[in-house]
């Protein structure tokens, strides 16, 4: 069985394009981070396990009508809604998901321990759970 882990963030964007082009974009010739890296206090992360969304609004009824399309929904997604519906996410328009595993082929093991601030930020951190597939 192999360990994993997923950490969840939501957040508040003017736009898609602020969002999917801008906040997550790394300079790789200047060695600038991205924003996310920044907000989440990660040193890194591998790009290949994350998923990320944009809504005009979050809802808990929509992200359930995407759960099929997450990775892994079935080991943390019922227990990420529970978590969800007892906070106001009204506004709220994203969502993402860092995933990491350890073991053969590991990634983002920094995950495992990660704990945030949670300081006023263009997100905020909201779930971890690990699980084995």
């Amino acid at each position: 069985m192999k360990n994993k882990v997923v950490c969840v963030w939501i957040g508040e964007f003017d736009s898609k394009e602020n969002f999917y082009n801008k906040y997550f974009s790394f300079n790789y010739e200047d060695d600038d981070i991205s924003q996310f890296v920044k907000d989440s206090e990660l040193e890194y992360y591998d790009e290949d396990f994350i998923e990320s969304w944009w809504f005009e609004k979050l809802s808990i009824s929509e992200l359930k009508e995407n759960k099929e399309v997450v990775l892994d929904s079935e080991y943390f997604f019922d227990d990420l809604i529970v978590e969800l519906s007892k906070q106001n996410i009204s506004t709220y328009n994203t969502i993402t998901f860092l995933f990491g595993e350890k073991g053969e082929n590991a990634s983002n093991q920094d995950l495992f321990d990660y704990e945030s601030s949670n300081d006023q930020k263009t997100i905020r951190f909201v779930f971890k759970k690990e699980y084995q597939k």
